[in-house]
């Protein structure tokens, strides 16, 4: 057999060989490999491919609401103006040294995890508006200003802490999701998620 038939043959075998799922499989594990080769020295979690610092923009909220508690007329336009943005709005809009490193390995975060992560955001997002509605009436009305911004904070606190939990691979103690917890805060169960 001539060399040029010899490869001609060899590429056949290896096309009947590897199976579409087996090529999207491989080219997966690639790309994450890849993300994870150029995360050491930012802010993204190696194992969650997630920056935290998505999470700053909910902690600006929380400074907000201590701010307005002291200073109403200072501070009541920002808070009545603050609207969520999702993880990619934000790293496109942000200073973020390695935004588009953040976005992309976000779109490749293991499947479960970043559904996890998103939940946690939507309910940060539903949560944050429905406090600052609260807070515009608590503004219109006169009532105890302080403390509605306090408690504001603290209940953004505990769903900001959830939603940092899950994208720096850990889970919430009050949780109790055994699942999620072999899931996040196992490399093993997250490199098996890879086929790494």
């Amino acid at each position: 057999m001539l060399p040029d038939e010899n490869r001609n043959a060899q590429a056949v075998e290896i096309q009947e060989d590897v199976s579409r799922e087996d090529i999207v499989s491989a080219f997966r594990s690639a790309m994450v490999g890849h993300f994870r080769s150029h995360i050491p020295g930012t802010n993204i979690n190696e194992s969650t491919l997630l920056a935290s610092d998505y999470l700053n923009h909910f902690h600006e909220l929380v400074m907000l609401l201590e701010a307005l508690s002291s200073e109403p007329e200072a501070f009541s336009e920002d808070l009545l103006a603050w609207r969520p943005l999702t993880y990619e709005e934000h790293f496109t809009q942000s200073g973020f040294r390695d935004k588009n490193l953040a976005i992309a390995a976000y779109r490749r975060a293991p499947h479960r995890i970043r559904a996890r992560f998103d939940d946690a955001v939507a309910r940060l997002h539903g949560e944050a508006l429905t406090l600052v509605a609260t807070v515009g009436n608590v503004l219109d009305g006169g009532r105890d200003l302080e403390k509605t911004c306090q408690e504001s904070a603290a209940r953004l606190r505990i769903l900001i802490d959830e939603a940092n939990a899950i994208a720096n691979g850990e889970i919430p103690a009050e949780r109790g999701d055994t699942e999620a917890q072999g899931e996040v805060s196992n490399q093993a169960a997250i490199d098996a998620l890879f086929g790494t």
